[in-house]
């Protein structure tokens, strides 16, 4: 259920802040920290229900964690295209791990939305990146950039 809800609540956040005209305007280091802490949550949430094995662990070792990684450390360099594959082939893929798993449908589902979360997260930060300059430092006294949601 906290699972469930930390998900809902994460793309609230992200929904209303990119929505109201009136809200505070985020930097691009802002959005991204909020793009990764749902993808790091996400993550964490779908290690414990034993997503991640066998070969998928392997993908989450090699492919998913590292890419998240680039982008979500402390103090990372953060680039458009970083982002960009993140959103094209990062977050495609771990969305293909949870529908292969045996997840029951609903907790499929649930996933699901919550990487089209992310998406959407990792677009508006995408968006709001410098014109003149594509990269941002991700600052490492945001306190979502990287901590998983529990």
């Amino acid at each position: 259920m906290l699972r469930k809800l930390a998900v809902v609540l994460a793309g609230a956040v992200a929904l209303t802040l990119s929505a109201c005209a009136g809200a505070p305007q985020l930097t691009f280091a802002q959005q991204v920290s909020i793009a990764c802490g749902a993808a790091n949550g996400e993550i964490a949430i779908l290690k414990g229900d034993g997503v991640f094995t066998g070969g998928a662990q392997k993908t989450l070792t090699d492919t998913v964690q590292p890419a998240v990684d680039k982008v979500c450390s402390a103090g990372a360099s953060v680039t458009k295209p970083d982002l960009q594959s993140i959103v094209n082939a990062t977050l495609p893929l771990v969305k293909s791990l949870v529908d292969s798993s045996s997840l029951s449908p609903d907790k499929i589902n649930a996933a699901d939305a919550a990487i089209d979360t992310g998406v959407l997260a990792f677009n508006i930060a995408i968006s709001l990146a410098p014109a003149v300059t594509a990269t941002a430092s991700v600052a490492a006294s945001t306190p979502l950039a990287g901590a998983p949601l529990q």
